[in-house]
């Protein structure tokens, strides 16, 4: 052979290899690719399967229409120096799904602390003879600064509160409801009972309750040693109204839940085949 055609066939030889290595990565590339999407299809999160309409019906919180009042009592030996205090949830938000089964209900709040309001004047005089003393606009400001302060309720740092319900279950004519409810950095389970009733699209649920200052990992204000001081123990009042989602609404909500999980998935798809694509080259 001559040296020309020795140098076309040593020319032509890295050639060759280059179609021989591709023909022979290539499909290994492909079914480590298919190996990887199968392996992550196992491990990946399924998207939420759609709820039957037996399953319950949603509702979402009316915050117009609603009202929940926490009673703050004075307390100590000098306690009738200090008046008794109103704080009303504002903007609050969140759903109920209301299932066949109590025990398959779910409730969903949550409120921004910078929301809550403090004796407002028309509530006050709706509670009764304990809350008709009159209290000026300073005083009713410092009060609720005092709330929103570090001390207390620290909004600057912990802006929201949010209770979750762990467990629903019938008693007699009511339900009995276990919140979890996460205030500041502290999370708390309370026991509540709710009467349930049903008009039209509207859900409403009713009750009270007692919670402790110490429940909720909050220290009550005092002054003079604690002579006069904030009573331990506050009274809940609330009526929720939460009205029926329509069914085009559920569906979107679903669907958008469902969108975040592919979209989860397709993320974890991009190193298998950006793999792919640097043995190709």
């Amino acid at each position: 052979m001559t040296d020309c055609g020795r140098r076309h066939e040593y020319r032509a030889r890295p050639a060759n290899l280059r179609r021989s290595a591709v023909a022979i990565l290539l499909p290994l590339a492909m079914l480590a690719l298919g190996a990887c999407q199968s392996r992550m299809a196992v491990h990946a999160p399924p998207p939420p399967p759609p709820q039957p309409p037996s399953a319950g019906e949603r509702f979402r919180i009316d915050a117009e229409r609603s009202e929940v009042l926490i009673l703050v009592y004075r307390d100590g030996p000098l306690a009738a120096l200090g008046p008794n205090h109103v704080i009303a949830v504002r903007r609050l938000s969140g759903e109920v799904l209301a299932a066949g089964d109590p025990a398959n209900s779910t409730v969903r709040l949550d409120f921004p602390v910078d929301a809550l309001s403090v004796d407002e004047p028309q509530l006050r005089a709706a509670l009764g003879p304990d809350f008709q003393s009159t209290l000026g606009a300073t005083d009713i400001a410092g009060t609720r600064e005092h709330m929103l302060g570090e001390r207390l309720l620290d909004a600057a740092r912990f802006p929201s509160v949010h209770l979750q319900s762990t467990a629903v279950r019938g008693e007699g004519d009511a339900l009995r409801v276990t919140l979890r409810v996460v205030v500041r950095d502290h999370e708390a389970q309370l026991e509540l009972p709710v009467t349930v009733q049903r008009s039209g699209d509207d859900l409403i649920a009713s009750g009270e309750f007692d919670v402790t200052h110490a429940q909720l990992g909050l220290t009550p204000y005092s002054v003079a040693l604690g002579a006069l001081r904030v009573a331990e123990r506050m009274q809940v009042r609330y009526r929720l109204v939460a009205r029926r989602l329509s069914a085009a609404a559920s569906a979107r909500g679903l669907q958008h839940q469902q969108r975040r999980s592919l979209g989860s998935l397709d993320q974890r798809m991009v190193p298998p085949i950006e793999a792919a694509r640097q043995v190709l080259r």
